[in-house]
């Protein structure tokens, strides 16, 4: 995914309205896709085992397993109408993930759990707590006031109509189990003979399951230690030393002011906590205004703004412009909240911007690889952040970014860059004077 398609997919998540469904505080709504059953499809769960055991592994969408299999249990004969999946992750935002799908409303939500939400009476008065802190199956008779006062989700699933809840444990993953539930709405619950077939393919399901699983953490670690577009590159399979592509890009490069000075005064463990903080105003900056943050590297952050992932290079120049924009007014609020703190320290920051040709890919040794960009325009980029000091300037950025902008920029002069022979004109905003 290109970094402006993400930056603006991830916007319209953060509005997804979860309505008619509630979720409690921690849990968020990812994706959502709707499905018309026809039970009039039928099949044997034979059917459903066959397909598990050979085209299911095409499907590479967790969304789209889930919903399959659901659809080929309910047109199955196995009397089920609401099924959810759950399962584990490492994620630094997150404890897991669900997809939960219903016959009531049509639709089968992706959604992300925090780990606020483990720590909540709706979880842990939730059967599910049982099965995935300790593996235990779960079933509740919803016909009964009993089995309705058993948690406010059992109490819901009555009003709608559902007779029994199934909880399952499946494999283990990130020292919690996964599970899935099922509910039914046939008078007295779920038969025997339906469960039984229901416990084994589930099993089968299980390994689909902890596919996706396994691909999904992969992900997440690639692309948090990595960055959004390096980290897709090397879980897609391109991990050989050597191996990249040389791109267009704005690239960006960002140093602390004063951290040496921090370092000194601080212990280890509030420096840390500081850095968070600086790094937090300087990454999200970036990362929402399309760009991707490559490393960090002491108090230095490098980011590129591949111009083929922008509709011209006008448009990848103004993102780099207004996330710079935004991070040092981050920053500024940041330190204006945070100015009573008896240990805190002012954060500042200069920010150095060039668009060239750079070397996208794997380098390093055999045994340890560090994906990142390389070449002239990184260097540059690099030695204009180091001139920020010197004309008092917190934005600079070179004569190839200044041509592109609809801002008004100023020009100050010719600047030698420290270890390169040709001089640049750089450049900064007039509203940032």
């Amino acid at each position: 995914m290109h970094a402006a398609t993400r930056q603006n997919s991830d916007a319209r998540l953060n509005e997804l309205d979860p309505a008619p469904r509630k979720y409690a505080s921690g849990v968020s709504l990812l994706r959502r896709s709707q499905f018309d059953l026809n039970l009039n499809q039928q099949c044997t769960p034979k059917d459903v085992r066959d397909w598990l055991l050979n085209t299911a592994i095409l499907t590479k969408d967790t969304i789209d397993l889930t919903k399959e299999f659901a659809e080929r249990l309910a047109q199955a004969g196995l009397g089920v109408r609401r099924l959810s999946l759950n399962v584990g992750t490492l994620h630094p935002q997150a404890f897991g993930y669900a997809w939960n799908w219903s016959t009531t409303d049509g639709l089968c939500d992706e959604i992300q759990i925090g780990e606020e939400a483990l720590h909540s009476d709706g979880y842990r008065k939730n059967p599910l707590f049982n099965v995935m802190e300790y593996g235990r199956t779960v079933r509740v008779a919803l016909e009964n006031d009993e089995g309705e006062a058993a948690s406010p989700l059992m109490k819901n699933l009555g009003k709608e109509g559902f007779s029994e809840y199934v909880a399952l444990p499946m494999s283990a993953s990130c020292g919690r189990f996964n599970a899935i539930t099922l509910a039914t709405r046939q008078r007295g619950g779920f038969e025997r003979k339906q469960l039984e077939s229901l416990t084994l393919l589930i099993k089968l399901f299980g390994l689909h399951v902890d596919r996706h699983v396994a691909e999904r953490i992969t992900k997440n670690i690639s692309h948090t230690y990595l960055g959004w577009e390096a980290g897709e590159r090397v879980a897609s399979g391109t991990i050989k030393r050597g191996t990249g592509v040389p791109i267009r890009a704005v690239v960006w490069s960002s140093d602390m002011r004063g951290f040496s000075t921090l370092s000194e005064n601080m212990d280890t463990q509030t420096v840390a906590t500081v850095l968070d903080h600086y790094f937090s105003a300087m990454a999200d900056a970036v990362n929402q205004h399309g760009g991707d943050v490559l490393k960090f590297i002491g108090d230095g952050m490098l980011a590129v703004f591949p111009i083929a992932s922008f509709e011209t290079p006008h448009s990848a120049a103004q993102a780099a412009i207004q996330a710079a924009r935004q991070a040092l007014s981050e920053l500024d609020l940041l330190n204006e909240r945070m100015r009573n703190e008896a240990s805190w320290f002012p954060l500042h920051a200069g920010i150095g911007l060039h668009l060239g040709k750079v070397f996208f890919g794997n380098i390093g040794a055999a045994q340890r690889l560090d994906f990142t960009v390389i070449g002239e325009a990184v260097n540059v980029a690099s030695r204009i952040e180091g001139c920020c000091k010197k004309l008092k300037r917190n934005l600079l950025f070179s004569s190839e970014i200044a041509c592109l902008l609809d801002d008004e920029v100023e020009s100050l002069g010719t600047q030698c860059l420290k270890g390169m022979n040709k001089p640049e004109q750089l450049y900064s905003l007039r509203s940032m004077v």
